[in-house]
């Protein structure tokens, strides 16, 4: 299974594992990004998708507005600045990729259950 972020702007989507999309809305939440759909109630010391993707309810699968992508896009730049994502690679990568589509505005969040879990082009690009 794959998370699917896709620009209702340009169009342009990218695939990344439930874990990483997990630990990204994590950390937006800890960078003080306040979404219209989930709880208040929120796991403060866990990354562990297991605890994490039970509170994404509202956009697996969904629709990420305007509004909660400008806050997702301010919180993921200051977790970039001050180098908390700079954990793992695969976040990092992941977490540049989805400020991007952020800063486009409304996305929205599918669930694919693909059979290819390898890797998938960033906003759109082809592969040769």
């Amino acid at each position: 299974m794959t998370i699917e972020v896709f620009s209702e702007a340009n169009g342009r989507s990218y695939k990344m594992s439930p874990k990483a999309f997990g630990k990204l809305l994590h950390l937006a939440r800890l960078e003080g990004w306040q979404p219209e759909r989930l709880p208040a109630e929120w796991p403060s010391d866990s990354w562990e998708t297991e605890i994490i993707l039970p509170h994404l309810g509202p956009y697996m699968p969904g629709r990420v507005s305007r509004a909660d992508a400008e806050g997702l896009r301010i919180a993921l730049t200051r977790a970039l600045a001050t180098g908390v994502v700079a954990v793992e690679g695969t976040v990092q990568y992941a977490a540049v990729t989805l400020l991007q589509v952020a800063r486009a505005g409304a996305f929205r969040v599918r669930v694919c259950h693909s059979e290819n879990a390898g890797p998938v082009p960033v906003l759109g690009a082809t592969t040769a």
